[in-house]
C-alpha cells in the first residue's frame, strides 16, 4: 500500500495520523508528491491529482474518509470512521470534516496575492469558524469519547487555523482547549506537524 501525500495538506495529515493510529506504519509507504503541478508523480496513477490518495489492491482511492475507511479494512485496531448504523455519529463526523474543509478554504484565500484576496470570503470563513468552534465547545463530549476521524479532523483544523491564521478562538472554551492540548500531544500528531511556510 502507498499513500500519496504532501507535507502541508491537512487532509493528508489526517490520513497519516490514521495510518499510525491504526497500526499500519510498516504496511503503508508514504510518498510525498506535488499537487497543482502538471508534472506531479501522482498523475501517473490517476487524473485527479489530489491528496490524500491511497494505492491499494490495484486501485487508487481518493477522498479522506474513503482513504481512512480503506486503511481500516486492513487494520486489526479499532475503527476511526463512524458507522452508518449510528446516524448521529455519522452526522457529527460529516460536520467535523466540513469544518476542516472550511479552514482549508480560509487559508487558501488568505494566502492569495493581496490584490486577488476576497475580503468578503475571508469574513465569511472566519464567521463560520467562530460558529463551528462554539458548536464544538457545546459538543466537546463527542470529541473526547475516543479517537475518531471526527476528532482527528477537528484537531487538524484547529491546529492549522492557529498556525496559519492566528485563529485561537477555541482557547476561550476550556473543555475544547483542554481536549485539543491533550490530543495534539499524541505521537501521531507530533510526527505529522505541518512544515513552516
Amino acid at each position: 500500500m502507498k499513500l500519496f501525500s504532501t507535507h502541508n495538506s491537512p487532509f493528508s495529515r489526517v490520513a497519516r495520523i490514521a495510518i499510525q493510529e491504526l497500526g499500519l506504519s510498516e504496511e503503508v509507504k508514504i510518498e510525498y508528491v506535488t499537487v497543482r503541478d502538471p508534472n506531479s508523480e501522482l498523475l501517473k496513477y490517476g487524473p485527479l491529482g489530489k491528496v490524500p490518495a491511497l494505492q491499494m489492491n490495484g486501485e487508487l482511492f481518493s477522498d479522506t474518509r474513503i482513504v481512512v475507511a480503506m486503511l481500516e479494512s486492513v487494520s486489526t485496531n479499532n475503527r476511526l470512521t463512524a458507522s452508518t448504523d449510528n446516524p448521529p455519529s455519522l452526522a457529527f463526523e460529516g460536520f467535523c470534516i466540513g469544518f476542516l474543509e472550511s479552514i482549508a478554504v480560509w487559508i487558501r484565500e488568505a494566502r492569495r496575492e493581496p490584490e486577488l484576496i476576497s475580503e468578503h470570503l475571508l469574513a465569511v470563513e472566519k464567521q463560520r469558524a467562530i460558529r463551528c468552534v462554539e458548536y464544538l465547545s457545546d459538543h466537546s463530549n463527542k470529541l473526547s469519547r475516543e479517537l475518531s476521524l471526527a476528532s482527528i479532523a477537528v484537531a487538524c483544523g484547529l491546529d492549522l487555523a492557529k498556525r496559519r491564521l492566528g485563529f485561537i478562538e477555541f482557547e476561550k472554551y476550556s473543555d475544547l482547549n483542554d481536549w485539543f492540548q491533550l490530543i495534539t500531544q499524541r505521537a501521531s500528531f507530533q510526527s505529522t506537524e505541518p512544515h513552516p511556510i
